[in-house]
């Protein structure tokens, strides 16, 4: 790690391969960092670190067979994932760190979150805390073509850009091997296509960082008139260049983060025909109209003069479909707010009551109290075992069914019998006789697939591991 005193701005690069996809429920397998200074020269060694599976989950075999790391080298390599939450929590809180990665903001970063609320660290403040920010290469990569792609050669697939990094990267001769999949060889391969824009794109690199700060790009936004901005983002796919035109609306009434827009691509005179229509007045249809945009996520929102002619006749986009409509928005603009503002009634994500089985799923139910957090940092205390902690230790229902699972997770040897009970009842309900039937049966169906050698043997390393459990639990 670099010394303390050295607060300069610095990036980290960072990724994960996980062992499925939902970052909910998944768990990581394998991270990788570098961190390099501000301009992307390499000023520290690389960190490559492995989680132990916990004893209540079972890989997606569909993912093993992707990056090709079992359960057996995890555990053999890896750390307890209380240790591996601490370990990489201290890594992202060095100050004045830009954390980035290439697609991490909806990948990367919400596994990131899930981790750190599992094991009692906060799942926020590493991207904020210590002057720190985050950004994410896959949206400058996405940027880059829309508004300035030269210099830069772009992989296509009947004429649809495809933002692989793998694929640029080699296409760009920027990486000569590329081992996809494996953590450390992608933070590589994110650090060379940075530059790579870096070089090409000077101006439009710099643009972009400056603006993936909440503060800068919320100064775009002006709702002391009526706007129409362009939105580049993965909502709208690949087909059509990820570009769209919006106008914003209002703030989120209960997640000021959350800017909701009116999608200009939406034609307008079916809304203010369904206004005459009060039966079709309801969620479902005004959802179709608009767009939640996350300003913690760093979006890309820009005004409409940014796209040159040339952009416009190269992407083939219809600029004056946008601009008729965003004039027939105007018109009836309050009309048009008011409406949506009174049908959009709870925004909230709506939650079954927390339980031992779905505990690990509820982060963004609510924010912790203050009171709790606090408590939060005894659990990451080294005497974290002597501390006297009954069922209603933690304010929130959440955190004390968490702190059951923390246990069992990581210090088993100190769960009292009731909750060694508790363990196993949910254990046992978990890998019901049902479940791992079916388990062994898709590994086994994969295995019958035409694959590579390497991918044969972490697929029986894989059945080999569950049948463990089968026997062990049923």
């Amino acid at each position: 790690m670099l010394k303390k005193k050295k607060l300069k701005f610095n990036f980290l690069f960072y990724d994960y391969e996980t062992f499925g996809l939902n970052p909910k429920k998944d768990r990581i397998a394998q991270f990788a960092c570098i961190r390099t200074d501000i301009n992307l020269k390499i000023i520290e060694s690389p960190i490559v670190l492995y989680c132990q599976l916990p004893n209540d989950y079972l890989p997606d075999p569909k993912s093993i067979i992707i990056h090709n790391i079992s359960p057996y080298l995890v555990n053999f390599k890896g750390l307890k994932e209380n240790k591996f939450a601490q370990y990489i929590n201290k890594i992202f809180l060095y100050p004045n760190t830009c954390i980035l990665g290439y697609n991490n903001i909806n990948f990367d970063d919400e596994f990131s979150k899930f981790l750190f609320y599992r094991n009692f660290y906060d799942a926020y403040s590493w991207f904020w805390k210590n002057n720190n920010s985050r950004w994410d290469i896959l949206n400058l990569v996405r940027v880059c073509y829309v508004l300035r792609p030269n210099g830069i050669l772009w992989p296509k697939k009947n004429n649809i850009p495809i933002f692989n990094l793998q694929k640029i990267a080699l296409l760009n001769n920027i990486i000569k091997h590329h081992n996809a999949h494996d953590a450390l060889s992608d933070v590589y391969a994110t650090i060379s296509v940075t530059k790579l824009i870096k070089t090409k794109q000077p101006l439009l690199y710099e643009y972009f960082l400056k603006y993936r700060n909440k503060k800068e790009i919320i100064k775009i936004v002006n709702f002391a008139k009526i706007q129409i901005l362009i939105h580049i983002s993965n909502i709208y796919k690949n087909k059509n260049n990820n570009i769209n035109c919006i106008t914003p609306l209002f703030w989120h009434p209960k997640n000021k983060n959350i800017l909701i827009v009116f999608n200009l691509i939406k034609n307008i005179n079916s809304f203010l025909e369904m206004l005459k229509n009060k039966n079709q007045l309801n969620k479902e249809n005004i959802f179709s109209y608009i767009k939640f945009i996350n300003f913690s996520k760093s979006p890309l929102l820009m005004p409409i003069n940014i796209l040159k002619k040339i952009d416009i006749q190269r992407l083939n986009f219809n600029i004056m479909f946008y601009f008729n409509n965003f004039i027939k928005l105007k018109k009836n603009f309050f009309k048009i707010k008011k409406t949506i503002k009174l049908n959009l009634i709870n925004f909230n994500q709506t939650y079954n009551e927390t339980n031992i089985f779905n505990v690990d799923e509820q982060l963004y139910k609510n924010f912790f109290s203050n009171i709790d957090v606090c408590k939060f940092q005894q659990i990451n205390n080294k005497n974290f075992i002597n501390i006297n902690m009954n069922k209603n230790f933690f304010k929130d229902q959440r955190a004390n069914i968490l702190l059951l699972k923390y246990k069992a997770r990581n210090f088993p040897f100190i769960l009292n019998k009731i909750e060694q009970k508790q363990w196993h009842r949910y254990q046992k309900n978990i890998f019901n006789k049902k479940f791992l039937d079916n388990y062994i049966l898709e590994i086994e169906k994969l295995l019958k697939n035409q694959l590579c050698k390497k991918k044969i043997l972490v697929l029986q390393n894989l059945l080999k591991y569950t049948k463990y459990f089968y026997k062990q639990l049923i």
